[in-house]
């Protein structure tokens, strides 16, 4: 970084702020409509990191006083059985919104069922119509972690228009969607990965920095970050 001073960004505390308000947002839409939102949660198969996440995501929605409605698929589901589902929840009038926990079993095309979710019901901003629509400004649900990211940056006030920005993935959930966000909050955005040379010497020219990758570090020759 450019020898700047360092700051904490507290998201667990700032987290417990939003979800008060999330609260008081349910709790205006049960007395408006007479109805409790719903999220759809899907698992397929017993990844054990996965169940965590969907217990946390369905624990959440009961502080925040939705229902949450968990839909656990066997690990030899095929394609269309996970389509078939989607389905099902898409024409539910009850459910608010999908969110299919990933990774999937290798035999699935992630891709086709994340893409099978209506974007009205695309609440994680998985499908490319919804990412699309984010890219370009228009209005669409964004991938929930570099949401996250950028609730976390506003709520700080930190400056992003003219900052360069640097963002470590391209995953379509993370890396990507990100970028994007902060390249309409007109920041300059290089994106790094696994092929990128020199990445020590970006990452310090960084006003922005943000690790979009799956592990807990990454080494490049002498540098660790």
């Amino acid at each position: 970084m450019k020898n700047k001073k360092s700051i904490l960004l507290d998201g667990k505390a700032f987290s417990k702020e939003i979800e008060a308000d999330l609260k008081h947002k349910v709790d205006r839409i049960i007395r408006n409509t007479g109805r409790v939102p719903v999220l759809a949660t899907i698992l397929v198969g017993n990844d054990p990191s996965s169940e965590i996440y969907v217990k946390m995501k369905g624990d959440a929605c009961d502080r925040a006083g939705m229902k949450s409605l968990k839909v656990h698929l066997p690990e030899h589901t095929t394609t269309n059985g996970l389509l078939k589902a989607i389905e099902k929840l898409n024409n539910d009038d009850a459910i608010c919104g999908i969110l299919l926990q990933h990774p999937v079993p290798s035999q699935i095309n992630e891709r086709l069922c994340f893409d099978k979710i209506v974007i009205e019901k695309d609440v994680d901003g998985v499908t490319c119509l919804g990412f699309g629509k984010m890219t370009m400004g228009e209005k669409a649900f964004g991938s929930a972690t570099p949401v996250g990211i950028m609730k976390l940056i506003g709520h700080y006030n930190l400056p992003i228009e003219g900052k360069q920005a640097v963002v470590i993935g391209r995953s379509p959930i993370l890396g990507k969607p990100i970028a994007m966000m902060l390249l309409n909050k007109n920041a300059t955005v290089t994106i790094c990965h696994s092929r990128t040379k020199n990445l020590s010497d970006i990452v310090k020219q960084a006003d922005i920095l943000v690790g979009a990758v799956a592990v807990i570090e990454i080494q490049e020759r002498n540098y660790v970050f």
